[in-house]
């Protein structure tokens, strides 16, 4: 979600290490908030807070996925190689386009240079840490090798669901007011998914076997986003399984792909927007998610629903913040 990308300071501190960030702190999303102010949450929720953002883009993928990319409906009963190959070669084009085309983008022939990048460090490209030590190959290997077919089994499975009526699906001409409100409950629904199974995934035994291979990269780039151990793959893409237990249409299912996978690749970009002409017109990555790759202990879920302000894991972005959580590591080291 953006993040009033339009304020932000003139000069971030040389002390500071950041190339660029929004105006800190980083301010509160109105939906949830007391005393309540329902007119900016509308604003909020039909602006450029979600359904004018980079959110629309998915929409109408989704749409776009359902009416000319997937195979068609009658063949989801049964399984067969062809339409898998097909769903497979569909997700894994999208991803090598988006991310492909984000890093030749902002990182290749620079087109941006460092406007409005977040960190002011390179990638990494000669580290024993990553893959034939580079830190694209090594994010490319396991986005490619793991996460796309992870991705698709989900899709395909659900698919077959629907295909044999274990989903309850519904169309938009008998109840367009559901059909309209499910986009906004699978972006409040995978808000919540991922804290949680975030948090899970800083477990200690978990951490060390899955999620540090994402941790590596505690300055992003766009194959950064989908760069996960396989058992992270897993717990990552549980999200979709909502679709079990509510009545949905499949554009709904391929929107909740999109806003999860399509997303991470986006928010991990490392720039905040996509610059034309001088001015921000796309928005990118999220400075909230870069700052738990920088601070590790903090910011585990996203704006939108703000567990992190709710749990006391929230990073604002201020040096003060910084401060707290330092002092919050020491206090747990000392015990």
């Amino acid at each position: 979600m953006p993040e009033n990308s339009s304020r932000m300071p003139e000069n971030p501190s040389p002390a500071s290490p950041w190339n660029w960030h929004p105006e800190l702190p980083l301010p509160r999303v109105p939906i949830f908030v007391w005393p309540p102010r329902p007119i900016s949450a509308l604003k909020y929720v039909f602006g450029k807070g979600i359904f004018l953002s980079s959110t629309s883009l998915w929409v109408v993928l989704a749409f776009f996925t359902w009416i000319y990319l997937m195979p068609d409906f009658v063949l989801w009963k049964t399984f067969s190689t062809g339409w898998i190959v097909h769903v497979f070669l569909v997700n894994m084009g999208l991803t090598v386009l988006l991310a492909g085309g984000l890093h030749l983008y902002f990182y290749t022939f620079k087109r941006q240079g460092s406007a409005r990048k977040f960190d002011k460090r390179a990638l990494v490209q000669k580290s024993r840490v990553f893959f034939a030590k580079s830190q694209v190959w090594d994010n490319i290997f396991w986005t490619c090798a793991f996460g796309v077919p992870v991705w698709t089994l989900y899709q395909i499975g659900l698919m077959w669901a629907y295909g044999n009526g274990y989903i309850k699906m519904i169309e938009f001409q008998s109840n367009p007011v559901w059909f309209v409100m499910l986009f906004l409950v699978i972006i409040f629904w995978e808000s919540t998914h991922f804290f949680f199974t975030h948090r899970l995934l800083h477990w200690k035994p978990l951490y060390k076997l899955a999620h540090r291979i994402h941790h590596r990269n505690s300055n992003t780039g766009p194959w950064s986003g989908f760069s996960m151990h396989p058992i992270e793959q897993v717990i990552f893409f549980s999200v979709v399984l909502i679709h079990l237990v509510i009545a949905s249409h499949p554009i709904h299912l391929f929107f909740n792909f999109y806003f999860s996978a399509m997303a991470a690749i986006t928010s991990h970009a490392g720039y905040s927007d996509v610059v034309i002409k001088g001015k921000p017109c796309i928005d990118a990555g999220i400075f909230h998610h870069q700052l738990h790759h920088r601070y590790f202990e903090c910011n585990y879920g996203t704006s939108v629903v703000p567990w992190d302000r709710w749990f006391g894991s929230f990073h604002d972005g201020t040096a003060e913040a910084t401060q707290r959580l330092n002092q919050r590591r020491y206090a747990m080291d000392s015990n």
